[in-house]
């Protein structure tokens, strides 16, 4: 996969994230507010998505430093 095909699907991919977190906010607060297992899962998945958003941005900046922009 290419790099600008990857970044296209990693847009698409956080977009659809995101919707799929804003529509799970009207079950968490009505039928889930109690439950130890879906606060588990809601904090590991928050702590996945850090790390790679982490790990993203170093490659990126590392990218950068051995790319420096031409113009």
């Amino acid at each position: 996969m290419k790099r600008d095909q990857a970044a296209r699907y990693l847009a698409r991919l956080h977009v659809a994230m995101a919707l799929l977190w804003f529509l799970l906010i009207i079950p968490t607060m009505l039928w889930w507010k109690e439950s130890i297992l879906w606060v588990l899962l809601i904090s590991i998945y928050a702590n996945i998505v850090g790390h790679w958003g982490a790990y993203q941005a170093a490659k990126a900046e590392e990218s950068g430093e051995t790319n420096p922009p031409q113009g």
